[in-house]
């Protein structure tokens, strides 16, 4: 006989034990109640204990014949529980069924941009960078003019809180791709490994632009450049541009014999595309020459800038650099502009004309001064051309994908304008002071591509760096100057006309990626250049001693002459006897 204490404990356990049941029952073979379990679990944070029950819930619905649709809302919020406490894996399957659905379209922007950036880490967690990187270039697509710099012009925008995503991110690529790659590490078809590629190099190029990204960018660039190179081969464009925005990156981290690596591929697919004796070659020669110089190899350098002039020379005759001199120098067209050459407050060119009677395609009202550039007319062997018919004919050259569309964003703005421009937003670093813009010379170019300003992973700016040259442009404000005020020195989309045969000279002879020197030294390079004399690879420039542009040399002189060689003052041009 069972005592009354006994007997009462077997019949609780035996409610306890029914209870349970009953609710596990009820639970498993019941949606509504897994529903209802689930719901009061996610809202006391117990996300692990929520996740069976949000698995068994989904397994239900499906066999009711749910559609995925209707799942989307339950499938959110699992994913959310394994985020936090499950299987990543899992969350990532989850998060992109929910981005597929139509619950998408009814999220928030801030809603479906955490979700895509919790997809990213996650991947990246598990080892996926290319997956990672898809995402990361799709937000610097969405980001437009804001990732063109390396801090956000407007911080509080939504395009820079894109780019401050991007941002955070960068440590995590630098630990998930090393800098070099040995095999291709994209998957899929040819054609999903190529739009890896893509994005590899769009979020690598992005990288190389930014203080302390060179790691994160050797890792991503590399693995592009791999991809690109095993399925295009060296001669394709995407290869070539690859390897321009990865060979600097090697060279700044003391890689070295890599960057030479690249740079050779890339000279001996050109020459084998275009010809031995094409000139087209020289930037390719001239950054293989750039390596063997700091690596101290001075007779290989020498030998290659030898190549260089030979090419020349027989591409454009011995005397290319006799007819431009006079002639730039009074019209201004050659004139270096900075804090330490100022225009005055009343610089402006007589010979303003709208860039759209030429055929320029504009991003703004072709009657706006901004849409306004000097004509700046120049002899030619095909008859006189100038700046606008120059720009339009790169342009047109340069219009090479179909799915990039090129047009002008600013050309004049005159020391007012400027002036305004810089009260407004120069406190954020991205502006010159008044007096200190080419702009004001009527004779640079902001480049858009698809309406916003033009970055180095654009195949536009690509055939920019190839050509720019031979239509009298020069790339103004290159990686690594320090010619503007703030951190955002350099600027891909910003090309200044100087004519032909000074841009021919800066290509040949000049000092890389320091424009501002070359033209304040220029007279002593035309000088060099006409007399047949060539900087020897292992000395000193003889032409860049004593010349400082840079921002500071504004206030360690009240002179802007910063060289014996330099021939402008700050309003003029004078010769220099």
């Amino acid at each position: 006989m069972i005592k009354p204490p006994k007997l009462l404990s077997f019949i609780f356990v035996a409610a306890v034990l029914a209870y349970v049941t009953a609710f596990w029952v009820m639970v498993t073979v019941d949606p509504d109640s897994a529903q209802s379990r689930f719901d009061i679990l996610v809202s006391e944070n117990a996300y692990g204990r929520s996740i069976g029950h949000g698995e068994q819930l989904i397994a239900l619905r499906l066999e009711q014949g749910a559609a995925a649709d209707d799942l989307a809302e339950v499938k959110l919020s699992l994913a959310e529980a394994h985020r936090l406490k499950g299987k990543p894996d899992r969350a990532v399957e989850l998060y992109r069924d929910v981005l597929a659905s139509r619950l998408a379209t009814r999220l928030s922007l801030e809603e479906r941009r955490s979700i895509k950036k919790h997809v990213a880490d996650l991947e990246l967690n598990l080892g996926q960078p290319v997956e990672a990187a898809g995402i990361y270039a799709e937000f610097l697509d969405i980001a437009g003019d804001e990732a063109a710099r390396r801090t956000p012009r407007f911080p509080g925008s939504m395009e820079a809180s894109y780019v401050l995503l991007v941002q955070g991110a960068m440590d995590s690529f630098a630990e998930a791709l090393p800098p070099l790659h040995e095999t291709d590490i994209t998957e899929g078809t040819e054609a999903d490994k190529l739009q890896a590629a893509t994005n590899l190099a769009k979020l690598g190029g992005y990288y190389a632009a930014q203080d302390g990204g060179n790691y994160a960018a050797a890792g991503l660039l590399s693995a592009a450049y791999r991809t690109r190179i095993t399925l295009l081969g060296p001669a394709h464009k995407d290869t070539l541009h690859t390897a321009l925005l990865l060979g600097p990156i090697y060279q700044d981290i003391q890689r070295h014999n890599e960057a030479e690596e690249l740079y050779l591929s890339a000279f001996h697919a050109q020459e084998r595309a275009r010809g031995s004796n094409n000139p087209d070659l020289s930037l390719y020669i001239r950054l293989l020459a750039d390596v063997y110089k700091k690596q101290g190899r001075f007779t290989e350098a020498e030998a290659l800038n030898t190549h260089i002039q030979r090419l020349f020379k027989d591409a454009f005759g011995a005397r290319r650099y006799v007819t431009n001199k006079l002639r730039d120098r009074r019209m201004d067209i050659n004139r270096p502009v900075s804090a330490a050459f100022p225009l005055s407050t009343d610089y402006q060119p007589d010979d303003l004309v709208k860039a759209v009677g030429f055929d320029v395609p504009l991003s703004k009202n072709a009657d706006l001064a901004e849409m306004s550039v000097r004509l700046a007319p120049e002899l030619d062997e095909d008859g006189e051309i100038g700046l606008p018919a120059a720009l339009s004919a790169l342009m047109t050259a340069c219009q090479t994908s179909d799915d990039e569309t090129l047009s002008l964003r600013s050309g004049y703005r005159s020391f007012a304008t400027q002036k305004d421009l810089y009260g407004r937003i120069g406190h954020l670093g991205t502006v010159t002071k008044p007096g200190m813009s080419e702009h004001q010379l009527g004779l640079a170019v902001d480049i858009d591509v698809n309406r916003r300003l033009m970055r180095q992973t654009d195949r536009a700016y690509q055939c920019f760096e190839e050509n720019a040259w031979r239509h009298g442009f020069i790339l103004s404000y290159p990686p690594g100057n320090k010619y503007l005020p703030g951190d955002d020195t350099y600027e891909p989309w910003h090309w200044r006309y100087v004519g032909k045969r000074t841009a021919l000279l800066y290509r040949e002879a000049g000092p890389i990626n320091k424009p501002q020197e070359f033209l304040a030294a220029l007279p002593c390079y035309e000088e060099r250049a006409m007399a047949g004399i060539w900087s020897i690879a292992e000395e000193q420039d003889v032409c860049l001693e004593g010349i400082n542009v840079n921002v500071s040399a504004a206030a360690e002189s009240d002179s802007s002459k910063t060289g014996d060689n330099i021939y402008y003052d700050n309003n003029s041009v004078v010769p220099s006897d």
